[in-house]
């Protein structure tokens, strides 16, 4: 069962690139290249710095503050290597693994770090998503959606100590006692407001790059990047090819064909945003 599951990941990849290549011819795609907008790309990149360095900064705080003493190169070892598994998983699971790039007597607590570090970044695209409500439905159900956002808050102020309880409720063998209740102190030590403030700077400059880089390609407005984005981010992350690749790319063309963006310029805009904000961090790691 296991060793299909990667072929799976290979029919879908495949099967849906080819849909899109058979529905957007190449050339369409090489002409939309030709006319990038110089000054937006460099917005782009500008924003894509600064989530880089947002992401960076989040996680090495969090593990500073778990685990203590902890240098830049460890933080940066473990996302920039989270960040190269991400091209060879299903989704973006592959940023699950940052603890593969620790000491293995820090495996268990940096694991659950990086799963608290996960959900906060959830919260900051499900608060996105409830900002776009506002422009998608009647204005009274995306009222209703936002109050559902509110309710959770008190969830997201006290996720790590949840967290923290929540692992000691859980059934594990006896050898492991020891490592469960390590990550719950680690778990314990995490201020939560902090990371929930900087994963929503962090969705937030990454939705201005991904405005930007819709603006080389095309003029378009910021209620369209942002009434489409967090939806195209959700297709990518489903784990059923690698990377999102392809099934981002057709989200994109299908989100943005209402607001009269042709297919190819949207599918170059999520190819470019892959290449920038996963690919290059990728080679680093």
């Amino acid at each position: 069962m296991s060793r299909s599951l990667p072929w799976k990941q290979v029919a879908v990849t495949a099967a849906v690139a080819g849909v899109v290549g058979w529905r957007v011819h190449f050339s369409a795609l090489r002409d939309a290249f030709r006319n990038l907008n110089a000054g937006s790309l460099l917005l782009a990149g500008l924003c894509l710095l600064v989530l880089l360095s947002v992401r960076v900064y989040k996680w090495h705080r969090l593990m500073d503050e778990g685990l203590g003493n902890v240098c830049l190169r460890r933080s940066l070892r473990s996302i920039l290597g989270g960040f190269t598994l991400v091209l060879l998983t299903p989704g973006r699971l592959g940023e699950m693994g940052r603890w593969l790039f620790v000491p293995k007597n820090e495996r268990f607590q940096v694991a659950a770090l990086n799963l608290l570090d996960r959900l906060f970044d959830l919260w900051a695209l499900l608060t996105l998503t409830a900002a776009s409500l506002f422009f998608l439905i009647p204005r009274p159900i995306a009222i209703f959606g936002v109050g559902v956002w509110l309710a959770f808050l008190p969830l997201v102020a006290g996720l790590p100590l949840f967290l923290a309880h929540l692992a000691k409720l859980l059934k594990r063998p006896r050898h492991s006692l020891g490592l469960v209740a390590e990550a719950g102190v680690v778990l314990a030590r995490v201020q939560a407001p902090r990371y929930a403030v900087l994963a929503l700077c962090s969705i937030w400059v990454e939705l201005a790059s991904f405005f930007f880089l819709l603006r080389a390609f095309h003029p378009v407005g910021f209620i369209t990047a942002l009434a489409t984005y967090p939806y195209i981010v959700m297709a990518g992350a489903l784990p059923v090819s690698f990377s999102g690749l392809g099934v981002r790319e057709g989200a994109a063309a299908l989100l943005l064909a209402p607001y009269a963006i042709p297919a190819a310029i949207a599918i170059d805009a999520a190819l470019l945003w892959f290449v920038l904000t996963t690919l290059l961090p990728a080679a680093m790691g």
